[in-house]
């Protein structure tokens, strides 16, 4: 059994870890596709953007008060904190441009995050529940806007979200600076074992995080890209005047 502090990647914790989340979440979106009307889906929405709101203040609080966490190392500034509360926005309004955000910020940051836990709390410490089930409910977001209204990315949805993530970063760095922290690790890498462990040495490791970053948020696209290629295509051929 893993202790606190050691949790392997891809252990069988982790890995039933991710697998009771995938169950979960494709029943919540697939779910209320299939069995609830749109304004149960719309009440659905709803309880789940306070559930994952009061959630958050509970885990924050907990990193504090359980994990001797200083207060300023407990703000939403990271990547999935800033994504933990758009989310919450985008239970409870259904904005399509908090969607177009979300879908790169959630599927990288959350995802990566759930793959490569920086975490130092072991299964079942309440903790460990809260960090998983956080980024879990920032994926569930995407994907129920996604099954449940049509939402999806565009070509200007990708431009839009590298713009803002880089103004963001620049806007944390004032903030890192101020209070001594280390938000989107742009000070030093994670404490436990993660992807950017292979990234090298401060600061080079921010350069190959920005272009990761930006690799991710084209492959997101990619399918939609993809198809919508496809379909213009065939849109072109069945246009096309037929020779007699």
């Amino acid at each position: 059994m893993e202790t606190a502090g050691t949790y392997p990647l891809f252990g069988p914790t982790h890995l039933l870890t991710m697998a009771v989340m995938c169950a979960m979440g494709g029943i919540i979106v697939y779910g209320s596709k299939r069995w609830l009307v749109p304004e149960q889906r719309k009440w659905l929405a709803l309880a789940l953007g306070l559930f994952m709101l009061a959630q958050e203040i509970l885990d924050r609080c907990l990193h504090h008060y359980l994990g001797n966490e200083p207060w300023q190392n407990v703000l939403p500034f990271h990547l999935c904190g800033m994504s933990v509360i758009l989310t919450v926005i985008l239970f409870i309004t259904r904005k399509r441009p908090l969607f177009d955000l979300l879908y790169f910020w959630g599927l990288a940051g959350a995802g990566m995050a759930i793959l490569t836990p920086d975490i130092q709390f072991a299964f079942p410490h309440i903790l460990n529940l809260t960090y998983f089930w956080s980024h879990a409910l920032i994926i569930v977001g995407v994907a129920f806007m996604t099954v449940n209204y049509g939402y999806r990315p565009y070509f200007k949805s990708f431009l839009r979200a590298l713009v803002l993530t880089n103004i963001y970063l620049v806007l944390v760095i004032p903030i890192n600076m101020a209070l001594g922290t280390n938000y989107l690790y742009l000070c030093e890498k994670p404490k436990e074992a993660t992807l950017v462990d292979f990234l090298g040495p401060w600061p080079w490791y921010i350069l190959g995080l920005e272009l990761i970053g930006t690799a991710l948020f084209f492959l997101m696209y990619s399918p939609y890209l993809i198809s919508d290629l496809l379909h213009a295509k065939t849109n072109r051929h069945s246009q096309a005047p037929v020779k007699s």
